[in-house]
């Protein structure tokens, strides 16, 4: 399967897709590799394309008074970028979104986009990707608020850093590249796993690469099963399971909803979010199935989790 063909069949399991859209924009999208320092947006110009990125990292930089680079945003595989208000109200960019290392991307032209407002996937995947965004400025909000040793721990259990400058990860952050690293460095044995021998010793590990390629795409509703990740990694079922029993005492399946159930939680604690959401953004696409793994889980339906 394609990238392509894999993010239709996200959508189509996100939101039931009629034949006409699926037809529709299969031929818009068009993968792309573009190499580190790639511009894909600038300050004054109208965001006229839209991107999923597939591998690698973009992030979005403004100005400073002084000229210095503040990064606002990164972005991480599977997610959607663009500037919202540029592309839906054609307002002219502010910040510029540059490539960090060589970057794959799914590329559609904003023209596209709206000959499919005909279709109401599409008004449905608008408002999933705007919901997206709101919550990842708010969660930044958030994170800037914590003191410093907090702020840092956060930032490392939610983005996958490997091969992102600590000049971006500083900035985002609000602090000196040498506060930065002091507290990854002070906090890198609470953010891996408590073992003999660190995650990146055992690099070149099938359990480890796979447990890696688990924790980045979790969310993921279309992560597929077992066997499906296992056809991944050329392997079967069986092998993959023993080699991540043996490893880290889990069963894939099992791991997958242990991360899920995770996020959820800390989902709920966030105000204004519905079941619904919640189980979207948790990698499930449906609302029921959610509701019965995690009472199973925790023992309580979620909509009783804000309560406690």
């Amino acid at each position: 399967m394609n990238n392509i063909d894999r993010l239709l069949d996200y959508l189509h399991k996100m939101f039931p897709l009629s034949a006409g859209f699926w037809n529709d924009l299969q031929p818009m999208m068009t993968e792309k590799v573009k190499k580190d320092k790639h511009l894909f947006l600038k300050p004054g110009q109208l965001a006229n394309k839209a991107w999923q990125l597939i591998s690698g990292f973009i992030v979005v930089i403004r100005e400073g008074n002084e000229g210095e680079e503040i990064v606002e945003r990164i972005y991480q595989p599977l997610q959607i970028v663009t500037d919202l208000d540029s592309f839906f109200e054609q307002i002219p960019i502010r910040f510029k979104f540059v490539a960090v290392g060589d970057v794959t991307v799914l590329e559609i032209n904003r023209a596209d986009v709206m000959q499919l407002q005909q279709y109401p996937e599409t008004n449905k995947l608008v408002q999933h990707i705007i919901f997206l965004d709101k919550q990842a400025a708010d969660h930044l909000v958030q994170m800037l608020r914590l003191p410093v040793k907090e702020r840092v721990k956060l930032f490392l259990e939610k983005y996958k850093i490997s091969g992102l400058p600590a000049r971006y990860c500083a900035s985002m952050l609000n602090l000196s590249e040498t506060e930065y690293l002091e507290n990854k460095a002070a906090l890198q044995p609470l953010t891996e796993p408590q073992d003999t021998t660190s995650d990146a010793a055992h690099a070149n590990d099938t359990a480890y690469k796979i447990k890696a390629y688990l924790m980045e795409n979790y969310t993921q509703s279309n992560l597929g099963d077992t066997y499906e990740i296992a056809k991944q990694f050329n392997t079967s079922t069986r092998t993959l399971n023993r080699l991540f029993v043996k490893t880290f005492g889990l069963t894939v399946s099992k791991f997958i909803v242990k991360l899920r159930m995770a996020k959820a939680m800390e989902l709920l604690k966030q105000p204004g979010l519905t079941v619904g959401q919640i189980a979207l953004t948790a990698g499930y696409k449906n609302i029921f199935h959610f509701s019965k793994v995690f009472k199973m889980y925790y023992g309580y339906p979620p909509k009783m989790g804000t309560k406690r």
